[in-house]
């Protein structure tokens, strides 16, 4: 078998465009893979703690390499069953995850110790520190090896009955790593097996799937409440990038803004923007940054926020102070009546910026703007286009409220639960 030397692993670029949280706790049976918990907003860099973690591959993938390997060696190698304590889903699952922790900062010891806790049905442990810029290193051999043999101990510790299998201990701990290499260096599965495989049958090592120029965003994203707000995320070189080529990061939405001398820009930056207040309905909009060959996405998602806001209409001469969604101009001085209602957190008095809208003869407008919720005008019978019936022309009235802080809520008729309005012109 041709032994690896020198394992380093970089990150992935093209899969750093794209990572997803498959954070880990511990399965209710120890031999099991790390279950996955949804995340209920924003997806972040991957791993079993989270941001600073180096991105792997799923599980259900790492587990079909592993099958593949044993057909590989079955077939192709000629290699003869011979029994193991461990079953290779628990084989994958536990090795990868004590390479994911060694190369995310974690000593040998500190790994395997994280390793055992969960096969215990303990909780993951955190990883130890974020990945460096560049090259990441892998464990030795001499330590993939022990974390093996040391996994093979627990599970005849535990009582597990013996299966059968054609790839030894030794290749396996090589040939899983070699594959996760791969993997976290951009391959695909059916690039990053092509590639072991050749190894096995004794070519050379394939140059890994990393590109020369590639960024990662770190964190993917923010979720963040209704205030306005300042925030950063990093611009880094993926590790691997051997160029640090210029970015371009554009908004894809009105309430993110940065500076125009952010961008464009190059290698390593901390990118701070700023996140307007919310006063309508929760949402999402993305910070887009591109460079030649690539792109990556940061995602905000932002709480709506609560406010509320309306006006009803009277017509003291018809309907009293009853609501109503109409002004019958019926006399030669017709009051049309509003009054507002808010629950703008700011306190101290709201500002009210009012605009009534109607065709009479002529288009009327008519504004107020003050303190007082209320608003009315008044308009006469018998003008161009009144009818004995009292023909019904639109109203169009809008409402803009602000409080103290600076919150605003806008309100139309016709909109957002408000009735449509109307007034009716009668000949006196």
């Amino acid at each position: 078998m041709r032994y690896l030397t020198g394992l380093v692993i970089l990150i992935a670029a093209s899969m750093a465009c794209s990572r997803t949280n498959d954070r880990a706790v511990a399965s209710a049976t120890p031999t099991s893979p790390t279950t996955t918990v949804a995340e209920t907003s924003i997806a972040y860099v991957g791993g079993v703690s989270g941001p600073m973690d180096v991105l792997f591959p799923g599980r259900d993938q790492s587990f079909l390499f592993r099958n593949n390997l044993e057909t590989k060696y079955a077939t192709s190698l000629g290699r003869t069953p011979a029994p193991s304590y461990v079953d290779r889903e628990g084989e994958v699952v536990w090795m990868q995850e004590y390479i994911r922790y060694r190369v995310n900062g974690c000593d040998h010891t500190t790994a395997l110790s994280r390793v055992m806790t969960q096969i215990d049905g303990g909780a993951a442990g955190g990883v130890c520190s974020a990945p460096p810029e560049g090259v990441v290193n892998f464990p030795s051999r001499a330590d993939i090896f022990d974390a093996r043999r040391a996994l093979e101990t627990k599970y005849q510790q535990m009582g597990r009955s013996q299966t059968t299998t054609t790839v030894d201990a030794e290749g396996s701990a090589v040939w899983i790593t070699e594959y996760l290499r791969y993997r976290t260096n951009g391959c695909s599965h059916a690039e990053a097996e092509a590639k072991v495989f050749s190894q096995i049958d004794g070519g050379p090592v394939p140059p890994t799937c990393v590109v020369a120029c590639s960024y990662v965003l770190n964190p993917a994203g923010i979720n963040t409440g209704t205030a306005a707000s300042s925030q950063v995320f990093e611009i880094r070189p993926a590790s691997g990038s051997t160029e640090a080529c210029v970015w371009t990061a554009v908004s894809r939405a009105s309430w993110l803004t940065f500076t125009a001398a952010q961008s464009p820009g190059s290698g390593f930056f901390v990118f701070p923007f700023n996140i307007d207040q919310n006063t309508g309905a929760d949402r999402t909009g993305f910070i887009d940054v591109s460079w030649q060959g690539g792109g990556a996405r940061y995602q905000v998602n932002q709480q709506g926020a609560n406010f509320q806001a309306g006006f009803t209409m009277t017509d003291s001469f018809r309907s009293g102070s009853t609501p109503t969604d109409e002004c019958w101009f019926r006399s030669s001085s017709t009051p049309c009546s509003f009054t507002a209602t808010s629950n703008l957190p700011g306190p101290g008095a709201y500002t009210y910026k009012w605009s009534a809208t109607y065709s009479y003869g002529t288009q009327k407008t008519l504004t107020q703007e003050s303190t007082s919720p209320t608003f009315a005008f008044t308009d006469a019978c018998g003008l161009a286009g009144s009818a004995a019936d009292g023909p019904a022309n639109e109203l169009i009235v809008t409402l803009q409220i602000t409080d103290s802080l600076g919150n605003t809520i806008f309100v139309q008729s016709g909109q957002g639960g408000q009735p449509p309005l109307r007034v009716r012109l009668f000949t006196c």
